[in-house]
């Protein structure tokens, strides 16, 4: 997936400081990444054009300028008025444009309510897919909502789709693996689902505090495979400091971490790599928690929030804190979702660093990074009249947005203008490539929330997981055993 232009940059900009370097009389060494100077104005870097993977879209397709209705949770990956100048949001309106202008069609949008109206969401397309009013004749919606009506069999079984290439690879498989139920795909995600860039969890470093605390360079603890909970803890430990002089230890104080027991908290799951669900030799899901793993795993975040000086976490609705904290210059570490670099920190004087959120130990095989459950899930009404136009626009949006905004935003957008050296740049490439899904995050909300465990038990600063597995794993099975039961019927 890195196929962009940052990574031509980079070169030049490598290639450039050796040249300088072996003409200097001075005998420095200039060849470190951390000396390299990024472009003046990132914002009109360009992506050095490479050869597109093409998509197997027959040529002719014409659908007579019929208008396609989406109905979109993230109205600004699927839409935008015009150019602006900016990176991202210039790469929505070319693609959307290039894709109306091959297929001719017209792309109209209608932007769900907000996620907090959860029920007011489901029940506006509940009520169209019953009704059969064809208002919607494709789905962009919460990943935390969908499930829900996919279990009511409101979704088309993608594997049917004309045109859909599933194997390609703008589609993301992973998640394809784990939402299927018994063979059939009732939604998908890939490269025209912006916000699974946007939801990566990852953390920042504050590199001005690193080093004034002289600690080692997380950058190299990481790509020795030794960034583990254990580790970060030992690290953040003897970070703290009583800025104001008050005797009290808050947000207005110095840490090593700061965190809130939400999204951030449940992203220590996926940073594991647990599984809680399996599937049988039929695709059908059954209850086979890690119990043991899931066990250690309470005692060390509860050991990290609450036993550890060095960090702070905020209980629910606190987590605005956090954010302010990071630029502040007030913690050395913040967990973050990837869009938070871009919305918060354009303008923060220290330098900081990128990196992923901590193994398990060091025995794992590689390093995961959560999707928070924002990210959209593209689904298709079992209503829909435009199959053909459907699954046509699904396949040229995917691969059009895998050859453009895809490196638009990971690349420019996040490596060269907001990621501060090229080793955050590698940082990234294994944030993403360790991001996944699975049946239990993604069927969460719906089997009685096996997920938000973490989350529920340090909020209630609990670490006793076998209570909470004894009092949760009968409804837990039983709402498993309901969404195959209902998923079944009718077939």
């Amino acid at each position: 997936m890195k196929r962009t232009g940052a990574v031509l940059l980079i070169f030049i900009l490598i290639l450039t400081a050796f040249i300088a370097s072996c003409g200097s009389d001075s005998g420095d060494d200039n060849s470190s990444v951390d000396n390299i100077t990024q472009p003046a104005d990132p914002d009109n870097a360009e992506i050095a054009a490479e050869p597109e993977i093409k998509d197997a879209l027959p040529d002719g397709l014409d659908f007579d300028g019929e208008s396609l209705i989406i109905f979109a949770a993230n109205i600004n990956e699927v839409y935008s008025e015009g150019e602006d100048g900016d990176i991202i949001n210039d790469a929505i309106y070319k693609r959307n444009r290039a894709v109306e202008e091959r297929l001719n069609l017209k792309i109209e949008v209608i932007e769900s309510p907000p996620w907090y109206e959860y029920e007011t969401t489901l029940n506006l397309i509940r009520r169209s897919v019953l009704a059969n009013d064809h208002a919607y004749d494709l789905i962009y919606g919460w990943s935390a909502l969908m499930p829900h009506l996919s279990v009511e069999n409101l979704f088309m079984d993608l594997n049917g789709m004309p045109h859909l290439d599933l194997t390609a690879p703008w589609w993301n498989q992973s998640i394809i693996n784990e939402s299927t139920i018994a063979g059939e795909l009732h939604f998908i995600v890939g490269d025209a689902v912006l916000s699974l860039m946007q939801t990566y969890s990852a953390m920042l470093v504050n590199n001005e505090l690193q080093q004034a605390h002289n600690l080692p360079d997380i950058y190299d603890v990481v790509f020795e495979g030794k960034w583990t909970l254990d580790y970060m803890g030992d690290l953040v430990r003897g970070v703290h400091a009583d800025l104001n002089g008050d005797s009290v230890m808050d947000e207005y104080d110095l840490f090593g971490c700061v965190f809130d027991n939400v999204n951030q908290i449940d992203a220590f799951m996926q940073a594991s790599n647990i599984k809680m669900i399996s599937k049988d030799e039929y695709d059908i899901p059954y209850l086979d928690a890690e119990t043991e793993k899931l066990g250690t795993i309470v005692d060390k975040v509860y050991d990290l929030l609450y036993n550890n000086p060095g960090v702070i976490a905020f209980n629910l609705y606190e987590g605005e804190k956090v954010m302010p904290m990071f630029k502040n210059n007030q913690t050395l570490l913040a967990p973050i979702l990837l869009d938070n670099v871009v919305q918060n920190f354009r303008d923060m004087e220290a330098d900081y660093s990128i990196v992923p959120y901590p193994k398990y130990n060091e025995a794992q095989d590689k390093y995961y990074s959560r999707i928070q459950d924002g990210v959209s899930l593209i689904c298709v009404p079992v209503t829909n009249n435009k199959l053909e136009m459907t699954g046509a626009f699904m396949e040229a949006m995917s691969s059009e947005s895998y050859n453009n905004l895809t490196p638009a935003y990971f690349e420019i957008a996040m490596k060269v203008k907001y990621a501060r050296d090229e080793v955050s740049s590698k940082m990234l490439d294994i944030v993403r490539e360790g991001s996944y899904l699975n049946f239990a995050s993604i069927y969460n909300t719906r089997i009685g929330a096996p997920w938000n465990m973490l989350r529920d038990l340090m909020n209630d600063q609990n670490n006793n997981f076998a209570s909470w597995y004894e009092r949760n794993e009968r409804v837990i099975a039983n709402e498993i055993n309901r969404i195959v039961e209902e998923f079944e019927k009718d077939r």
